[in-house]
């Protein structure tokens, strides 16, 4: 029986046949369920403008019991859909719902520190601003399973038979012993960056699958076979990690995607002539995002506004 968006929808609404229900719950228990992905995905992007409500900084907020190919910020959307739905089925039928509903904690950095998580298996998770991770009360029992948004940087602590994974949108980075980073938000076209710092990671999709040695750096953009892996400069790829923001002969594109990431304010380019224009430079980051795109304007020959609601910084060119 084929899975698509539809029939996931029906099952997550108690709606299926059994022979339809039997079909899903034998798909959601397979590794690679790209067709889910795709569906939680399109929730999460639905209501990517939904603010999070902060949490208290010592303790990861809980969130009510959910499906385990979750996404840190959805839990809006399908919370309701995925929990009444599995509990209709199964009183309806009278049947168990295996592996399908869980506890799950998510961790929310809210604002422009960096925050750092300490995994129970030893493995350390820094988060950058506006990031957020999820992951599941049995971490560790089987799996090392991460859900993120934003940009994070992992060290993996070494566990024999328990693959460490993060799942980023479509794309999973699967590690055993190792350092990297991933950011989801500091290209303009939305690419996916995983940058390996030490030992080796596998990136993959349903379609492609890529080892990475250190030093390198792979971008992934939903839908389109990624180009090869290149060398990236440690400097700019961690500059959160220091206090500083920098710019490696960017596009000025991607710098407005990297501000946007880091001080949580969108920023519209109304002029693509000035998208492709490189940018370089530093800044630290107690400078305030009015500072940097002043400076940037001063330089790189552009203007730029607040919007009339105050939502956004409007940039064209002069």
């Amino acid at each position: 029986m084929h899975i698509d968006k539809e029939l996931l929808e029906k099952y997550f609404k108690g709606r299926c046949t059994a022979a339809e229900a039997a079909a899903v719950e034998a798909y959601l228990l397979q590794e690679a369920t790209p067709e889910m992905d795709a569906y939680l995905l399109e929730a999460w992007e639905q209501t990517s403008q939904t603010p999070i409500i902060p949490i208290p900084a010592a303790a990861p907020q809980k969130v009510k019991p959910l499906y385990r190919r979750w996404y840190s910020g959805a839990a809006a959307v399908l919370l309701l859909i995925v929990g009444a739905g599995a509990w209709l089925w199964q009183s309806q039928h009278g049947l168990q719902v295996p592996a399908l509903v869980q506890q799950w904690d998510t961790i929310y950095n809210n604002g422009r520190n960096i925050r750092l998580v300490s995994m129970p298996d030893g493995s350390r998770v820094w988060l950058n601003a506006y990031a957020a991770v999820a992951y599941s009360h049995d971490y560790n029992s089987q799996a090392r399973d991460l859900w993120l948004k934003g940009e994070a940087y992992f060290e993996v602590a070494q566990v024999a038979g328990k693959p460490f994974r993060v799942h980023a949108g479509e794309l999973v980075t699967t590690a055993l012993g190792t350092a990297f980073n991933i950011a989801t938000a500091n290209h303009a076209d939305s690419s996916i960056a995983v940058s390996l710092l030490s030992g080796k990671v596998s990136v993959s999709t349903a379609a492609f699958s890529y080892v990475l040695q250190p030093g390198e750096v792979l971008l992934y953009k939903k839908g389109a076979l990624p180009a090869p892996a290149t060398r990236f400069n440690t400097a700019a790829t961690l500059d959160w990690k220091s206090g500083k923001l920098i710019f490696d002969n960017a596009t000025l594109e991607n710098a407005f995607a990297k501000l946007q990431s880091r001080y949580g304010q969108r920023i519209i380019l109304e002029d693509n002539k000035l998208a492709k224009r490189k940018v370089s430079g530093s800044f630290t980051s107690n400078e305030s995002l009015e500072q940097i795109l002043t400076t940037l304007e001063y330089v790189y020959g552009f203007s730029y506004h607040l919007s009339g609601d105050s939502s956004a910084y409007v940039v064209e060119g002069k």
